[in-house]
């Protein structure tokens, strides 16, 4: 995925109009590990909600990814 595609399906998709759970299924059945990694990070940077962030940081553990 380009950032570009990162940052759309991040910051228009997820925010306000998916719940953790759509996001899991979407970045389990849809998305590489790579991409799952570059939106879990992106995502983790772009939202200002520590419960957000948190939900961010499950996810990420669940994929075994590290959130920089």
């Amino acid at each position: 995925m380009t950032e570009k595609e990162i940052k759309h399906r991040v910051e228009r998709t997820w925010e306000g109009n998916m719940n953790i759970f759509e996001i899991y299924d979407e970045l389990r059945d849809n998305h590489t590990a790579e991409e799952q990694e570059q939106l879990l990070n992106h995502a983790y940077n772009f939202f200002s909600l520590q419960d957000a962030k948190n939900f961010i940081k499950e996810l990420a553990y669940h994929f075994n990814i590290h959130i920089v």
